[in-house]
């Protein structure tokens, strides 16, 4: 699909993750990358064709200077990346109304493909098409249909079911799967980083 016949749709940058495992005082979309924030190198990557651009934070004033709505979750406790993607679809629906679907990317992966959004949007109108590479699902590098995320406040309320996959089960899905890139840690386009030993590793690859 070219980008011209794309439909309208936004994009939300999960940057709630607590990145515990980064460790340093930043939290881990904020932790540099050869010079640049993680979260940043994400922004970078995608197209003019996605407006807006939201990013999902629980700290939104460390976020403000990326020029972009900076949305905190709306449940209480720590409900993972389902309560970003369902305030990014409270959020569209009062202020987008013009948008029929979102996608959803983590803020720790910086060599996401250049046709990442015309290859997702490729799919089945009406279904979530969700990224794989090598077999390995991306459960939360997907097109969301906004159709789709009714009743998402409810399934967060449920204790034990604020599993991504658990929606993905729910909803179905089309699985799009993305070729080797040479530029990538280990050829993974989805490589994400979530240690400071993952981070010399991207670091390494950009240097090349």
């Amino acid at each position: 699909m070219s980008v011209s016949r794309l439909p309208p749709i936004a994009a939300v940058i999960l940057a709630g993750g607590r990145g515990s495992r980064m460790g340093g005082p930043l939290p881990k979309p904020l932790v540099p990358l050869a010079g640049q924030p993680l979260i940043a190198r994400v922004l970078a990557r995608l197209g003019p064709s996605l407006r807006p651009v939201l990013i999902s934070a629980n700290e939104p004033q460390l976020y403000a200077g990326f020029g972009h709505p900076v949305l905190a979750d709306t449940v209480e406790g720590f409900a993972g990346p389902l309560a970003g993607l369902d305030a990014a679809a409270a959020w569209l629906a009062a202020r987008a109304p013009g948008v029929e679907a979102v996608l959803t990317l983590p803020a720790d992966t910086p060599f996401l493909p250049a046709d990442l959004v015309p290859e997702l949007c490729a799919g089945p109108p009406g279904r979530v098409c969700v990224a794989s590479f090598e077999g390995h699902l991306q459960p939360t590098i997907a097109v969301w249909p906004l159709a789709k995320l009714r009743g998402l406040r409810a399934l967060l309320r449920q204790a034990g079911n604020r599993s991504i996959r658990t929606l993905l089960e729910r909803t179905g899905f089309e699985t799009v799967t993305f070729p080797p890139d040479p530029a990538a840690p280990g050829g993974d386009p989805f490589f994400n980083v979530n240690t400071p030993e993952e981070l010399e590793v991207a670091a390494a690859c950009l240097s090349k």
